[in-house]
C-alpha cells in the first residue's frame, strides 16, 4: 500500500530572491510540436533561468527541433519514442541538482520557477513540486470545481468517491485525480499537500528521479501523470502543489472530439487507468461507473449541439467533465 497522505501545511519559506545561480535542468519531451518554442522562450525569460533545457526527441522526428532555438538548449537524441521513456532519457542526461520535467505546451510565469526552486529548497529533500495550472486563454484554474447543479453533483461525487465527495488534491475511489484551484480555500493557503501531481511541470530533486520507462503501453501515455506519483511515493517522495507558482496551459475539452477519437482515446485512458487502480492496490467498481458517467456526458453534448445551434443560442462555451 502507498503511505498515507500527510496533513497540509505551510512552511517558513526562505527570503527572496532564490540565487539565479541555482543549477536547474528542464527536461522537456517532446514530438516537435508548434508550441515548443514559446515554452522554451517562457523558461528564458523567467525570473530564475534554467541552466539547460533539454530537447528529448525520438531521432526519425529530430529534424522538427532543428530550429529551435536558446543559449541553454541541447537536443537528447532517444533511441526510443513514448512521453515517460523519451523523458526517463533526459532525466539521465541531465546535470543540475534541480529537475524540472515539462511538456511542449505549457507557459510559465515569470517567477513561477523562482516559486517552486525556493518551496523545494524549504521543504526538501524528499519533495517533488507542482504549480497551479490556468488556462492559457481565460485564465481560470484548470482545475475548478465543476459548475453543476447541486443534486447532480452530489451523485456524481458519490458515484466516483462515496462519502468522500470532491476532495482537492486526492485520486477519488474511481481512479480520477482532483486538481488544486489555487482560488479555492483559505487565502492563506499557498503549499498544498496532495496525492498526485499532475506531469505537464514537476520540479524534482535529482536523487529522487523515476528513471525507468514506467509506461508499459505504446501510444499516448494517458494516466502517465498517476503512475508517476504513484512511483514517487513509493520512494517516500513527498507530492506539493505550490498554488503560488502558476504555469498556463491550453484546457482540452473531450467534448469536443468526434465519436472516433472519443472511442479511441477512452479505451486507452481505461487500459492505463487500470493499470493504475491494480499498481496502487484499489478497487475498480467505481472506475466503471466513471467511465459510464463520461460516456454519458459526451453523447448528451454532442446530441445537444444541434439544439442549441437551431435556437440560436450564443453560450456554446464548451465545458470539460
Amino acid at each position: 500500500m502507498l503511505p498515507p497522505i500527510q496533513e497540509v501545511s505551510n512552511p517558513v519559506l526562505p527570503e527572496w530572491p532564490v540565487s539565479p545561480a541555482t543549477r536547474l535542468s528542464v527536461v522537456i519531451a517532446t514530438l516537435g510540436g508548434d508550441s515548443l518554442q514559446a515554452t522554451i522562450d517562457a523558461l528564458n525569460r523567467a525570473s530564475v533561468v534554467p541552466a539547460e533545457i533539454l530537447v528529448c526527441i525520438p531521432e526519425h522526428e529530430a529534424p522538427r527541433v532543428a530550429s529551435v532555438a536558446g543559449p541553454n538548449v541541447r537536443a537528447v537524441i532517444t533511441p526510443c519514442r513514448g512521453q515517460v521513456a523519451q523523458r526517463a532519457a533526459g532525466f539521465r542526461e541531465a546535470v543540475g541538482p534541480l529537475v524540472m520535467q515539462m511538456d511542449d505546451d505549457m507557459l510559465v510565469a515569470p517567477d513561477c520557477v523562482e516559486r517552486l526552486v525556493e518551496t523545494l529548497a524549504a521543504c526538501g529533500p524528499k519533495v517533488a513540486i507542482a504549480p497551479a495550472l490556468v488556462d492559457l486563454h481565460s485564465g481560470r484554474p484548470v482545475y475548478r470545481k465543476p459548475d453543476r447543479p447541486v443534486l447532480l453533483q452530489m451523485l456524481y461525487y458519490w458515484l466516483v468517491n462515496a462519502s468522500g465527495g470532491y476532495e482537492p488534491g486526492k485520486i477519488n475511489r474511481a481512479g480520477d485525480p482532483v486538481g488544486i484551484d489555487p482560488g479555492a480555500g483559505p487565502a492563506e493557503q499557498r503549499i498544498h499537500d496532495v496525492e498526485w501531481l499532475p506531469g505537464g511541470c514537476v520540479m524534482h530533486f535529482r536523487p529522487n528521479l523515476v528513471l525507468d520507462d514506467f509506461f508499459p503501453f505504446a501510444g499516448k501515455a494517458f494516466c502517465e501523470d498517476l503512475i508517476h506519483s504513484c512511483h514517487l511515493r513509493r520512494k517516500g517522495v513527498r507530492l506539493l502543489v505550490d498554488a503560488a507558482a502558476v504555469c498556463k496551459l491550453e484546457t482540452f475539452y473531450e467534448s469536443s472530439c468526434g465519436v472516433r477519437e472519443f472511442s479511441r482515446n477512452l479505451r486507452a485512458d481505461f487500459r492505463a487507468r487500470r493499470y493504475f487502480m491494480q499498481l496502487s492496490e484499489r478497487r475498480t467498481l467505481r472506475m466503471y461507473l466513471f467511465y459510464l458517467a463520461r460516456v454519458v456526458s459526451y453523447l448528451a453534448k454532442r446530441l445537444a449541439r444541434p439544439v442549441v445551434s437551431q435556437f440560436g443560442t450564443t453560450n456554446m462555451k464548451r465545458q470539460g467533465r
